[in-house]
């Protein structure tokens, strides 16, 4: 009975190593054949002076757009700023508060007991 086990395992081996065979053997010839192909593809190599151009004026479109801060920027930064810590305040504190109960120590504290040092 061991025989014929160890037949069908040997068989079922060697099966499954020509079913991996084949299949790798397929692979290879599509892989040689897309290589081939590639090999007539003609690549158009991008003009660099071109690129440089375009990436130069849109540097210079966003510089250009820049402008100095005003008054009026600095206060509606400074305003924006207390809008939103007030904001944050008000949305923030029903959490804190609910952290704060759930995180609040227990009643049985037990000190602990350290060894006293100056004993022999």
């Amino acid at each position: 009975m061991l025989e014929v086990l160890i037949g069908i395992g040997l068989g079922l081996l060697l099966a499954s190593n020509g079913a991996l065979w084949l299949k790798l053997n397929n692979c290879y010839n599509s892989l040689s054949t897309l290589i081939q192909k590639s090999n007539d593809i003609a690549i158009d190599v991008p003009n660099l002076d071109d690129i440089r151009d375009e990436i130069s004026t849109t540097i210079e479109d966003f510089i250009g757009n820049l402008h100095v801060p005003t008054a009026q920027d600095h206060f509606i930064g400074g305003l924006s700023q207390i809008m939103q810590m007030w904001a944050n305040e008000k949305n923030l504190q029903p959490m804190v508060e609910q952290m704060q109960n759930q995180l609040t120590p227990g009643t049985e504290y037990i000190e602990p007991q350290y060894p006293n040092e100056n004993l022999p």
